[in-house]
């Protein structure tokens, strides 16, 4: 084990927990303030609503400043160089819609095996929104996530284990979240284990996204957009019940299932 790429790695979670924990979302949560109900469209304090909108750009930020310290300016160059190169090939745009087409594909038919009725339209009238969205995830994290903590740990460790470690640590992230007035994971009582199976189920998507497309950052990019979407329009168009909330991350454990096996395959990650 690469030691030194390892502790850089621990740092970086060490800095974003902190920083989510304790001085943007933690605080908020912890003292139940408000920031936007996304159900009743309502908007609380305008600094409670700019330390909630900061706290979503933590893992980005903080994967930037860290690069900038370590690698100074060629480091830079190169996460940015790779957050812009949209040469990944067809293939590798086919197979991430297929991925989005499937987990989008699979929670709505969960949903109508519970006996709910979906409705296809909201992919049309959201449709709007789709441009926004690259902010809220895609820029806003994976240059953390993926552009300094993945790309370390892959020095480090095999691919499975960084992305089991990735996605603990991105789970965690969003943890104040759950006890956040106003959030879809206080509003609609998410349980934070089924969402924890969820996001480290999809980690391992990620990483095989990332290595296959030569770790193009782009590519993650791309696909944290295009899931995001989709995530957006099936999780505000279901009634949720408990046992959806539950049984919700099962698509993402039989998909994460299966990239296991895709990573382990390929000897060259």
């Amino acid at each position: 084990m690469k030691t030194k790429e390892f502790k850089e790695t621990i740092l970086y979670f060490g800095i974003v927990l902190f920083l989510s924990f304790f001085v943007f979302w933690g605080p908020l949560a912890f003292f139940k303030i408000e920031t936007a109900n996304l159900i009743e469209g309502t908007t609380g304090p305008k600094w409670a609503l700019i330390l909630y909108i900061l706290g979503g750009f933590v893992p980005s930020f903080a994967g930037i400043f860290l690069t900038a310290l370590l690698e100074g300016k060629p480091g830079i160059k190169n996460l940015f160089r790779s957050s812009i190169h949209i040469k990944i090939g067809l293939k590798m745009y086919l197979l991430i819609l297929l991925i989005v087409l499937y987990y989008s594909g699979s929670l709505i038919l969960l949903y109508t095996t519970l006996s709910g009725k979906f409705n296809y339209s909201q992919f049309w009238i959201q449709l709007p929104t789709i441009l926004p969205l690259i902010f809220l995830g895609p820029l806003s994290e994976e240059y953390g996530w993926r552009g300094f903590a993945l790309k370390r740990l892959l020095k480090s460790i095999n691919s499975v284990f960084a992305s089991l470690i990735i996605g603990l640590g991105w789970s965690l992230w969003h943890l104040p979240l759950f006890y956040m007035l106003g959030t879809s994971q206080y509003n609609f009582h998410i349980p934070f284990i089924s969402f924890l199976i969820s996001v480290t189920s999809s980690s391992f998507v990620y990483t095989y996204i990332y290595l296959k497309s030569n770790k193009s950052l782009f590519a993650v990019i791309i696909l944290h957009w295009i899931w995001t979407y989709a995530m957006q329009v099936v999780g505000s168009s279901v009634i949720r019940t408990t046992l959806y909330n539950w049984l919700e991350c099962v698509p993402s454990v039989l998909m994460g299932i299966v990239f296991i096996l895709l990573l382990r395959k390929e000897k060259r990650f």
